[in-house]
């Protein structure tokens, strides 16, 4: 039960330290070449759904069996720990709901697919 605990988290770890480097990189983007809002939100995806997939990745490297399973659950919190943040943070927003869900799905998939690809 430990060893899933332990690489469930290193994998969040290596997930949310990922997402911490390419956000900076686009921040720096952002700052220095005015990238436009669309191509942006569209780099902020890719990022969460990178992160996602190598996290997927390293847990079904170490799980050994029900890859997609522990990919997904990787996912799972993942979005989970950033759409608390997010709320924590700016409060409950009705009108965001739909992006989030999607985000939530992308998450998800790619964390699974990492999994599987493991």
């Amino acid at each position: 039960m430990r060893a899933y605990v332990v690489s469930i988290l290193k994998a969040l770890i290596i997930s949310y330290v990922i997402s911490a480097a390419s956000l900076l990189v686009l921040a720096a983007l952002l700052y220095w070449l005015d990238i436009a809002a669309a191509k942006l939100q569209i780099g902020v995806i890719a990022t969460y759904v990178g992160s996602c997939l190598i996290g997927g990745f390293y847990v079904g490297k170490k799980m050994k069996g029900r890859e997609f399973f522990w990919g997904l659950i990787v996912g799972v919190l993942y979005y989970s720990i950033h759409i608390a943040a997010a709320v924590a943070v700016e409060g409950v927003q009705p009108e965001r709901i739909v992006p989030a869900t999607a985000l939530a799905l992308l998450c998800m998939g790619s964390g699974m697919l990492g999994g599987m690809l493991s």
